[in-house]
């Protein structure tokens, strides 16, 4: 992979004129928000940093809102949200968009009628997250304990190939979901120990995903896609790159396992990414957007 011409330092008065007009931050939370273990300080250099607090500060002062886009239920999120000082939200990977702190909730689900319950308890309902775990047992089990208390998604852990079970479940009747990969994380659980790498995934309606609800979020505001960019980690954040001016992927969101996103990121003109990882990457992108602000008030 030659990641080389996409990396921001390499494209700087292109991404300096997209961020001239730019007022909105949608964020991934975990690998790209966030550093290590969940945190806004820690870092992959293996010492605590303020540099992302400090961007998210100045994002804030400068009146740029800064939207938590992540596979996380809106119950963590609502925490999240509350120690960074954020109001709004966009969770279960787009399937729930929350405003004001949960004084209003939009369910983002086209196409998918809910006639009792929650959306999480239809799926369950079809038996379909049951299939995928006795069909690929040893490469997927629930993503415990953060597949619980859920309202939406099915989330699990493991290696798979999404094309490949994908088509698995719409040869079975599940023509109507989807399974996303949402990035790398650590190892745990009981799946087998010769897995290269270990990611997310979410079963999820079809119509549904981070994209769904990212453009969604934008018509509620009434903003426009050139007024709005966004930061992940993920294959299902590259999704996000149709939706806005640009996307910056965060360093960690490679591996030498990641041909599959490389090759699906070629075929996009708005993304680039940041020498370095996790929060620090985050970082990177907030202050070359502040940097563009004097440009907004000259």
């Amino acid at each position: 992979m030659n990641l080389k011409p996409y990396y921001i330092h390499y494209n700087k008065p292109k991404i300096a004129r997209i961020l001239s007009n730019v007022n909105t931050v949608y964020t991934d939370v975990d690998g790209t928000l966030l550093g290590p273990d969940g945190s806004l300080f820690n870092t992959t250099k293996g010492r605590p940093s303020l540099y992302p607090a400090k961007a998210l500060v100045e994002l804030r002062q400068q009146d740029i809102d800064v939207i938590m886009i992540s596979g996380r239920s809106r119950r963590q999120l609502f925490g999240d949200a509350r120690i960074l000082g954020l109001r709004d939200y966009i969770a279960e990977l787009g399937c729930q968009i929350v405003h004001d702190l949960g004084k209003k909730v939009y369910v983002n689900a086209p196409k998918v009628k809910i006639n009792k319950g929650n959306l999480h308890n239809m799926i369950e309902k079809s038996k379909a997250p049951q299939l995928l775990l006795d069909n690929y047992k040893g490469h997927l089990e629930y993503h415990t304990p953060w597949s619980e208390g859920r309202e939406c998604t099915h989330v699990f852990r493991g290696l798979i190939d999404v094309n490949e079970v994908n088509g698995f479940l719409e040869k079975n009747g599940f023509d109507w979901l989807q399974i996303i990969d949402n990035g790398i994380i650590g190892r745990r659980g009981s799946l087998k120990k010769d897995l290269v790498e270990i990611h997310a995934y979410h079963l999820l309606p079809k119509e549904a995903g981070k994209d769904s609800g990212l453009k969604r979020d934008l018509e509620l505001r009434g903003s426009k896609k050139s007024e709005a960019i966004a930061i992940g980690d993920s294959f299902s954040d590259l999704r996000l790159a149709s939706k806005v001016s640009a996307l910056f992927l965060v360093a960690n969101a490679f591996s030498e396992h990641s041909d599959e996103l490389y090759e699906e990121m070629q075929e996009t003109e708005n993304v680039f990414i940041t020498p370095l990882s996790m929060n620090l990457g985050f970082a990177q992108v907030a202050f070359e957007l502040l940097k563009a602000r004097p440009e907004i008030d000259s």
